[in-house]
């Protein structure tokens, strides 16, 4: 490793650049923290010097043309009368080095980025103008050819795309760029226009398929199944005097009596809806075997 005439450089020198297009970023970050571990030191101190020391770190088959010519460029400066202290020496060395590798290492980053693909994220248009025209730019590509034009409008939201094709038609990137702006701007105007109308509220629908369950409404009519039978049975008329013994006895409520709790009705010429016999209701047949008795166990034969 060089050293300096004041004393040894310290710190981790950086690793060999070999062109590898991969390792620009980290060598020049390695390059930065060796330089300002070491800026007291005369080697890094003097521009000339500095650049040099540089170079030695620049090696192979891929970078010894670009290392050499800047070494014959350094050398005519020096001849030519410039200082070795002037820090335009270094600045002139670092920004080629930058030109030749980092720049072509964000150039291919920009490329593979935009033939991935950009997205619009959310409803920020501005946010995807500003990324989409540095990619471009990195990238190196024109803005007026068809590939060109068709990424931007890959990254637009399918709704806004057609919008804009229908009503502006657009031909160059500026002008698909400034239709999608006003596009953008205008559906979110109005959006908030709306949302304003509505107080600032808005209604949700609920998540799935399902309908919501609505809240029963304690002052409406019942209209469920077993409410309904009950009513249908409760027309049938009742009279508790013509009923035998083995006939099963009514339980009382509403069945038993009229409206407003008269008199009880007559069941003389009541048809049963389960035996079809008369005398009794449907739901007091003792065919059913809730009205059955212990001792009952077998039934009339019920008429045809």
């Amino acid at each position: 490793m060089p050293q300096a005439h004041q004393g040894k450089l310290v710190g981790e020198p950086p690793t060999i650049y070999d062109g590898d297009r991969k390792k620009t970023t980290l060598f020049i970050n390695e390059w930065e923290l060796y330089w300002a571990v070491n800026n007291d030191n005369a080697l890094m101190i003097n521009p000339y010097r500095r650049a040099m020391f540089f170079l030695t770190y620049v090696k192979g088959s891929r970078v010894n043309e670009w290392v050499m010519a800047v070494n014959r460029w350094l050398a005519r400066q020096i001849q030519g009368g410039i200082a070795t202290n002037d820090e335009r020496l270094w600045n002139e060395v670092a920004s080629s080095f930058t030109r030749r590798f980092a720049d072509s290492l964000a150039k291919e980053n920009a490329q593979a980025i935009l033939r991935a693909g950009v997205k619009m994220k959310g409803e920020d248009i501005d946010a995807y103008v500003v990324e989409i025209k540095e990619l471009i730019r990195l990238a190196e590509y024109r803005f007026d050819v068809p590939q060109t034009i068709e990424t931007f409008t890959d990254g637009l939201p399918t709704g806004l795309y057609q919008k804009i094709l229908e009503l502006d038609r657009p031909r160059s990137y500026e002008q698909w760029k400034q239709a999608a702006i006003n596009r953008q701007q205008d559906y979110i105007h109005m959006k908030a226009r709306l949302k304003a109308h509505r107080g600032g509220i808005t209604t949700s629908r609920p998540r799935g398929w399902m309908p919501q369950q609505m809240l029963p409404d304690p002052n409406a009519m019942d209209t469920s199944a077993g409410r309904t039978r009950g009513r249908i049975a409760g027309s049938e008329e009742v009279n508790l005097a013509t009923m035998t013994s083995n006939t099963y006895a009514p339980r009382g409520g509403f069945l038993q009596r009229g409206r407003g709790g008269g008199r009880q009705r007559d069941l003389r010429e009541v048809e049963c809806y389960t035996c079809h016999q008369k005398g009794h209701l449907s739901c007091n047949c003792p065919q059913h075997t809730w009205n059955r008795t212990n001792n009952q166990h077998n039934w009339p034969p019920r008429q045809s």
